[in-house]
């Protein structure tokens, strides 16, 4: 057995936010850090020039077998007593981000389970990738040493909907990114001028074009918000994800149509800046794990309004107005009252800086190293090298 944590690095070789982004900032913390314990990054054989352009060769560990043979073995894992040991080389601890495994018989598996949401709402997923984490995200979490999720609630779902034993579950919320703090007002609207063309009042909306972001909703209430006599557009940021036909064809048959704006091409620096410049963010998922969106609003100082779900709710607590999710007049009323009223925009946006200063990288990597360090331990392995990073311990 290796005495090293292995990160399955797959979907931190692919473009694009979410968990792809969270497996960066792993990476980041594991090469670039110190204590960081002794870590190699798993690859399936297709993604081998991205990941030597990303990594230093002896940070590399190639799996046999392109993406597509992976699925199917993993998901031919859940049936059959496959194990995956020696296909990973035999590290102590494999951290799966996206959960879906595989299981071990001596390596201790850390799997990351983010939402349940492709065994509560298949519909809201392509097919072919419901099937497989409806098959190997179970599983996976069933034999696993530790679940890790990134909210409570989330951490009590894995409990009551996957049967797994809160002793094996930990929460630890992801890191918010270095260019997501307040933005002068001037400086903002002067960025978002010059990048995207916006000068004055806007509604944002961040998030990959997908069904349970709730655009449709949205959409709807910023009809009446326009109504109302709002004179901006509604600024939608992201890649388009999947199942986003009824969406498009949504904004493409709006009457408000000429004042929705995609944009597909915004980094941090972009984003930071259209949240500072935004009159409101308007975020009614109708189910998340976390809400990275909201924490990057508040830490911007943005007023947002959220759904009333349970994940949104615990991050957003003193920091945002919520609504349930499905109500476009509530909404819509809302944002109003954040446009017609800086008082009350004020007073949401104002505590968010300090909130979201909880969530920073730096209180974020030493949480994830006394994880490492702990199932190191467990695997009767020396925790050598990680040590000098004072971290909090951890807790279910």
């Amino acid at each position: 057995m290796r005495p090293e944590v292995m990160v399955d690095a797959f979907a931190g070789l692919i473009p694009g936010g979410g968990i792809g982004r969270y497996v960066r900032d792993l990476s980041a913390a594991l090469t670039g850090l110190p204590g960081a314990p002794p870590a190699r990054f798993a690859f399936p054989r297709n993604f081998r020039d991205r990941a030597r352009a990303a990594y230093r060769p002896e940070r590399l560990h190639e799996l046999p077998h392109p993406w597509w043979r992976l699925r199917l073995l993993y998901t031919a894992g859940t049936l059959a007593p496959l194990r995956f040991d020696r296909m990973f080389g035999e590290p102590a601890v494999l951290h799966s981000p996206v959960g879906y495994g595989p299981t071990f018989d001596r390596t201790r598996l850390i799997d990351h389970v983010h939402d349940l949401t492709t065994l509560e709402h298949p519909e809201w997923h392509p097919i072919r990738a419901n099937q497989f984490l409806r098959a190997t995200i179970p599983h996976a979490a069933r034999h696993a040493s530790v679940v890790l999720t990134h909210s409570a609630f989330i951490g009590r779902r894995v409990v009551e909907v996957l049967g797994v034993d809160p002793a094996r579950v930990v929460t630890i919320p992801p890191p918010l990114g270095h260019c997501f703090t307040p933005v002068p007002l001037d400086a903002s609207r002067s960025r978002v001028k010059r990048r995207f063309g916006l000068d004055g009042e806007f509604i944002l909306h961040v998030g990959t074009l997908e069904p349970r972001k709730n655009h449709l909703s949205l959409i709807g209430a910023f009809e009446r918000l326009r109504r109302a006599g709002f004179p901006g557009p509604l600024v939608l940021v992201g890649q388009d994800g999947w199942k986003t036909r009824p969406i498009q064809r949504r904004i493409e048959t709006s009457p408000e149509a000429g004042a929705i704006l995609r944009i597909r091409d915004a980094d941090d620096r972009d984003l930071a800046a259209l949240y500072g410049a935004c009159t409101a963010c308007a975020y009614p998922s109708l189910e998340e794990g976390f809400g990275m969106p909201l924490l990057e609003s508040m830490a911007c100082g943005a007023a947002c309004v959220t759904s009333e779900h349970a994940s949104l709710l615990e991050l957003g607590a003193g920091c945002a107005l919520a609504v349930p999710a499905r109500d476009e007049e509530a909404l819509a009323e809302t944002l109003a009252a954040l446009w017609t009223d800086p008082d009350l925009r004020g007073r949401v946006a104002g505590p968010g800086p300090a909130r979201a200063a909880a969530y920073t990288f730096e209180r974020w990597a030493p949480r994830i190293f006394a994880l490492y360090r702990r199932e190191l331990e467990a695997a009767g392995v020396a925790a050598s090298g990680v040590g000098a990073v004072a971290a909090p311990p951890v807790r279910p």
